[in-house]
């Protein structure tokens, strides 16, 4: 199966030549687009002029990572198989698409594999796969932060792909897509990859967690410094922007039976968060006015894609 594999960049920075290098280096052959989103730090270079083995896509303007997904996606040939979305700040292992591919390869119903992430230095986990939290649905990386020894070392079925490093088989990004689309071109950034990990489900694929798929995640790179939740972090537009991708993947994937019965807490809980990122932010509303087309976008497109419960996709 042939590999290749798109790389996201805006400012970048030192990450940028590790994560390319990290992609050079696999085991096996994967060809590598480079998508850059207008970047200033002097790192659209390597898109203009870049290394042995990569193509270079510079974009005019920043299109965010769906939109830079979306267009690196473009220019792989349609006979690449097994494709792979990867922030910048993200280093995968030698073996990392040799793993994949095997285990795509091995299990012909799994159409995407979600890698086991670490923290730099090893000392924690960053992600082992994503699932939705039982009542609020929230994104939840599993194994986030944990001691890496002895977590999450077996392979398990889950929902999505962390976007930081995640593996698709091409057929089962055709079968998600919606309206052409496989990352809507509306989402600029956050909450894509569990948006396209739940309608692969939803498509009838599995997505699995495998491992033995190792990278290093520097996770936050474009957040703000300090501490706590990192949506508090953001900019107001890209706050905003994360909150309305939220209300559009639930609305787009949710099964109606799943919806109705979490619609108190689930009400309850948005509320409360758009009160506290409006204390937080006081351009949030605005922004948020500006996403809005987004979320009903996606409420149109629930009649164009199927839905299953979510204890189906477990």
């Amino acid at each position: 199966m042939r590999a290749g594999a798109v790389v996201v960049n805006f400012n970048g920075g030192a990450d940028l030549p590790v994560c390319l290098a990290g992609l050079r280096a696999q085991t096996v052959p994967v060809e590598v687009v480079l998508v850059d989103c207008a970047s200033t730090d002097g790192t659209r270079a390597l898109a203009e002029r870049p290394p042995d083995g990569v193509r270079g896509l510079p974009l005019a303007e920043n299109l965010g990572y769906a939109g830079g997904c979306a267009a690196g996606l473009s220019r792989l040939d349609r006979s690449v198989e097994v494709i792979g979305f990867f922030n910048p700040d993200c280093f995968p292992e030698p073996g990392f698409f040799a793993v994949c591919t095997e285990a795509l390869v091995q299990e012909p119903d799994v159409g995407g594999v979600a890698g086991r992430l670490l923290r730099p230095g090893g000392a924690a986990l960053d992600s082992c796969g994503q699932v939705l939290t039982p009542f609020l649905l929230r994104v939840r990386d599993r194994g986030y932060g944990a001691a890496p020894a002895g977590a999450f070392e077996t392979r398990a079925r889950v929902l999505s792909a962390c976007g930081a490093a995640m593996v698709y088989r091409r057929s089962a990004l055709d079968a998600a897509a919606v309206e052409g689309e496989v990352f809507p071109d509306d989402f600029f950034a956050f909450w894509e990859d569990l948006d396209l990990g739940w309608r692969v489900n939803n498509a009838g694929w599995r997505v699995i967690y495998e491992p033995r798929a190792l990278a290093t995640h520097r996770r936050g790179a474009t957040a703000t410094p300090g501490g706590g939740r990192l949506i508090f972090r953001r900019t107001p537009e890209l706050a905003a922007g994360i909150l309305a991708n939220r209300w559009a993947t639930l609305l787009r994937n949710l099964h109606p039976v799943d919806f109705l019965l979490r619609l108190p807490v689930l009400f309850s809980g948005e509320v409360l968060m758009l009160i506290v990122l409006v204390l937080r932010h006081r351009g949030v509303l605005p922004a948020l006015r500006r996403a809005l087309p987004r979320v009903y976008r996606a409420a149109r497109q629930r009649r164009l894609l199927p839905r299953r419960r979510l204890g189906e996709l477990a």
